[in-house]
Parts: structure tokens; sequence; C-alpha cells
């Protein structure tokens, strides 16, 4: 009798457990959540350059490296062979703090726009940061500008050419059709890119956008975290870069700077030369094609 009643006990607490609740992951929301800016940044409207993301959101977040501000970047790469190392000026915006449990996600879009290539190529990151360490949890996307056949813009180099080798090398997140970004020539008209919009360096084949990026990531462990997104010039701060940005309840966000950034206007073809010499990127292209 006491082997049935203890069967008996098993079968009942095996059943218990089938009817209890099971706790379900959860696609984690950004509605409400504060954003700090460093440099430029704000909310614009889709055009037919950046067009409106996939959470169909009226407008989406951007940061550019026209009027950018030095020492945005947590990344530092190898030189270029010729002691030229440097992050440049550049944009961030960073969440407050939410938590997150175990097998919770994120669900974020990206467009990253670039003038630049060529021994300077701009760079773009999203991050996942631990609270309280600034440590970094889990890169979530990553961008780099370049007109070689031979390389995507996204995800780009970044990651790999860090000089931190103690620091993660490659991508956490999942990213939709990342590995084929980078070989289709578009506009660069683009208001966030101030001066350089309508322009691109040296004829780059991948000069405009990259067409939104799906970027989906799942926690490994609980915590409390905060989301940066940035971009960076590298090598020099002409030829500009941006980052758009977007996810399912951006517009209940509190963000900064949420006025339309201020229109660029790009030159006629037969004022253009006219338009780099007073702008100061006349300098810049001679420089580049001499080095």
């Amino acid at each position: 009798m006491k082997f049935r009643s203890s069967s008996a006990q098993l079968t009942l607490g095996l059943v218990a457990m089938v009817l209890a609740p099971v706790g379900q992951a959860a696609v984690l929301s950004l509605d409400g959540t504060t954003w700090t800016a460093t440099g430029a940044t704000g909310l614009i409207a889709g055009d037919s350059t950046v067009t409106t993301s996939p959470t169909g959101n009226a407008r989406f977040g951007y940061v550019s490296t026209a009027g950018g501000v030095s020492g945005v970047s947590p990344l530092l790469l190898k030189t270029d062979g010729k002691g030229n190392e440097a992050a440049n000026n550049g944009s961030k915006v960073v969440s407050s703090v939410f938590s997150a449990q175990a097998n919770d996600s994120l669900s974020l879009n990206f467009n990253y726009i670039s003038t630049d290539g060529r021994g300077y190529d701009d760079y773009a990151w999203a991050r996942l940061v631990k609270a309280g360490t600034n440590t970094t949890a889990a890169w979530l996307f990553t961008a780099r500008s370049t007109n070689s056949a031979r390389g995507n813009v996204v995800p780009g180099d970044v990651l790999k050419r860090q000089q931190d080798s103690s620091l993660p090398d490659e991508l956490d997140a999942v990213l939709n059709d990342g590995a084929s970004i980078g070989f289709n020539v578009s506009s660069t008209v683009w208001d966030p890119l101030g001066v350089s919009s309508g322009f691109c360096w040296d004829a780059a084949n991948t000069c405009g956008p990259s067409g939104w990026i799906h970027s989906d990531y799942t926690f490994t462990g609980a915590g409390n975290f905060v989301l940066e997104f940035g971009v960076v010039n590298w090598g020099d701060e002409i030829f500009d870069s941006a980052l758009a940005f977007d996810f399912s309840g951006l517009e209940q966000a509190r963000f900064p700077d949420a006025a339309t950034p201020p229109t660029s206007t790009v030159p006629e073809p037969a004022s253009s030369a006219l338009a780099l010499v007073g702008l100061g990127l006349m300098g810049g292209l001679s420089r580049r094609k001499c080095g």
C-alpha cells in the first residue's frame, strides 16, 4: 500500500507540474524608455533615400557624424598601417535602464547610410550594455563604410579590427540577410548627413543606405541593461555617415531632439566644385587622393 500511495502521489505531482502555468519569454517593450543623446540625433520621417522602417512608425531615430563630437565610440580599431588610427567625431544615444529575463528578446531595425569609404571607413554600432558597469553584454549591430567589392558594409569588419583582443569580436544578434549588404549604389541625399548630403567619396560603390536590417537578440541571463546606438567618422571628420534605427514603441519613448533636423542644400552638379571649396571638403579630397 505504501508503494501504491507513493505512485499515486508521484502521478498527481506530475499532473500538477503539467497544469501549472509556465513563464513565457517575451519580446521586450521599450515604450517609455528615456534616451540621452551625445552629438547629433533626432527623429525623422522616411523618404525615398531612407524609407519608413518595417515597424510602420511615422518617424524613426537617427545618429549622425554631421554635428558629432569626439569620444563617443567604445571601439578603437587597429591602424591602417600608416599610424592613422583615429575614431573622430560621432554621435550616440543611450537608453534608460531596463530589466530582462533569460530568453527574453529584443527586436530592432537598423539602416546605415554612408558617403565615405576607401581608407576612411566610418562605422556604426549598437550594443547591449550592463547597467552599472558599462561593460558590453552583447553586440547587436555593426556596419562599416567601404568601397571594396570584396567586403560588406554590414556587419563589416568593425569587431574583428578591435585593438582590445579581450573584447568579443562577433555579433551576438541575428541579422536578416546581413552577409549580402554592401553592393548597391544609392542616393546619399538625406538631411541628417548635413553638408555631405548628395556627395560620395571617391565614387564608392557602397555610398547610400544599407536598407533596413532586422536585428534579433535573445538574452542568455537576467539583468539590468541599457542600449547604445552610435556612429563615428574614422580617419577624418568629412564625408559623413549616419545610422537610422527603429523599434516598436519608439514614438512612445522619451527621445531627445524630436525636431526635424536642419535641412542641407544639395548643390546642382555645375556648382558642386564651388560648394566643396566653401565647405572645406576640397582640401580633404585632395589630401585623400595624395594619401
